[in-house]
């Protein structure tokens, strides 16, 4: 019974790791719930079961030392799975604000994976499971890494975005090397693909660090020439510059320029609050002063609250 339950295990770590948890997520009232998290937890009944079953084989006959270990087991590995399942919830609740195509709460993200973190640390520590929680572990540092950079990207911090990025391509290399491991291990060939969870992870590390070679082109592009800016530019995801560059080129725009949204005080010349993150072309326009009004000007346009107004009629008696 234990032997087919770790075969479900595995097919659930494997569908886990294809990202199915955001597959088959519909259901209805007459159709069986049969996403990735209700899986998890059928597997966490049938784990109750198992220790149900030891507890009155123990009662009936002489229990064995394997009898023993897997209540042990039992209790680790349900531990693991809880771990799992709030995973499942932070990456569905991470898709759901993409979907919506707002600003996604960086902040919320972190504090739920903080407190997954912080839950499971001292969960599923037995031996046989060490190699299960390194990868969790890893997994769970990539993902808070990814979202304080993009959190301090935000804030155009340039050395704290550069040390978490270089944080989690680290860890990916770590996590990558393990499954090539593994894989020689199983015998399977060394071209096979990489578990489309990871693909995802190092995808959206990719995006972060174009946008961080966006933000911060200017400091970057006064470390190296101008020609081999461009070539470490055309490797990334997204070269954001070029886009400018071939936006500013066909529209025959004077220049293009991206802002912070920090905000000015529209009474006072002092508009380095409101910073220029990058531009093309380099230079600032003579016009900016006057560009940096309007913007500041719309926003506070936008933040009045309405105003309602009442009319009363009083009548004569």
């Amino acid at each position: 019974m234990f032997s087919n339950f770790l075969q479900q295990l595995a097919l659930g770590e494997k569908s886990y790791m294809d990202i199915g948890f955001l597959q088959n997520k519909q259901k209805s009232f007459l159709r069986k719930d049969n996403s990735l998290r209700a899986v998890y937890e059928y597997m966490k009944n049938d784990l109750k079961k198992i220790e149900e079953s030891c507890k009155h084989v123990r009662g009936v006959q002489r229990d064995s030392k394997e009898d023993q270990r897997i209540p042990n087991y039992c209790q680790n590995i349900a531990q693991f799975i809880n771990a799992r399942i709030n995973l499942i919830d932070l990456y569905e609740k991470i898709y759901n604000q993409a979907m919506t195509n707002k600003h996604m709460a960086y902040v919320d993200i972190l504090n739920a994976l903080e407190t997954t973190i912080q839950t499971h640390h001292l969960g599923f520590t037995d031996i046989t499971l060490t190699p299960i929680k390194a990868v969790f572990s890893l997994e769970c540092d990539i993902v808070q890494q990814l979202f304080k950079a993009m959190f301090e990207l935000q804030k155009l911090q340039f050395l704290p975005s550069l040390a978490l990025i270089h944080g989690v391509h680290t860890r990916l290399l770590a996590w990558e090397s393990k499954m090539q491991r593994e894989t020689w291990k199983l015998g399977i060939f060394k071209n096979s693909p990489l578990p489309t969870l990871y693909q995802w992870l190092q995808k959206l590390k990719g995006a972060v660090l174009s946008k961080f070679s966006l933000y911060f082109h200017d400091i970057l592009a006064n470390q190296t020439t101008p020609t081999n800016m461009r070539h470490i530019c055309s490797k990334l995801h997204h070269d954001y510059y070029q886009k400018m560059v071939i936006f500013q080129r066909k529209h025959e725009a004077a220049c293009v320029i991206l802002l912070s949204d920090n905000q000015v005080n529209c009474e006072t010349a002092d508009y380095d609050s409101f910073p220029i993150i990058v531009s093309y072309p380099p230079r600032s326009p003579p016009q900016l002063d006057i560009m940096l009004k309007m913007i500041s000007e719309t926003n506070e346009f936008l933040s009045l609250k309405p105003v309602t107004k009442f009319r009363y009629q009083v009548s004569e008696h």
